[in-house]
């Protein structure tokens, strides 16, 4: 039977594992780590599930907030602007002409057009049958950071479905790695 300290360490943990899904300045690790310094093995891997459970609901949010954000009306008018943008370069690359806009914004351009390539590789990587392995990759290992992969996965075509399991499956391995040997990290 748990008394009421372990419980309330295991739901710290959850709370602690959702704000530190969104959020990079509080390392959820640390709380698991902790735990596993300071507890026995059995409560450090209980917080280390409640962790990866909070940072899987925190990372739903982050996924949401990025699907939603596909259909918003005001990013349907920063494309048609930088739509307009784009023609208005091209016609005057057309003409031999230099393109509108100054200095820095047209020193800034090849950078916008590497961020634009870079953003479509990611998204369609995690819209085929890769995603879900990148987000179990990203979970477990840390690399790619799945803060970013949570909004990438957020505008791809991947189920929500795949994102909640890959993500909890991935942090579940990870917070338990580290609870029952906190010394490898």
């Amino acid at each position: 039977m748990l008394d009421a300290g372990t419980i309330g360490l295991i739901a710290l943990g959850l709370v602690v594992g959702a704000v530190s899904a969104v959020t990079p300045f509080l390392p959820v690790e640390a709380y698991v780590i902790g735990l596993a310094v300071t507890h026995s093995p059995t409560v450090a891997v209980a917080g280390a599930v409640a962790a990866a459970l909070g940072q899987t609901v925190g990372k739903v949010l982050l996924f949401s907030a990025a699907r939603g954000a596909t259909s918003s009306r005001w990013l349907e008018r920063l494309r048609e602007r930088g739509a307009e943008e784009a023609a208005e370069i091209a016609a005057a690359e057309q003409a031999g002409e230099p393109p509108p806009g100054g200095p820095v914004k047209q020193a800034l351009r090849p950078v916008g057009r590497w961020l634009k390539r870079v953003n479509a590789r990611g998204v369609a990587l995690l819209s085929g049958r890769w995603g879900p392995g990148v987000v179990l990759l990203s979970g477990s290992v840390g690399v790619p950071p799945l803060l970013a992969i949570a909004f990438y996965a957020g505008t791809s075509k991947m189920s929500l479905r795949a994102f909640v399991v890959t993500c909890l499956v991935g942090r579940a391995i990870r917070f338990v790695v580290l609870a029952l040997v906190p010394d490898l990290f």
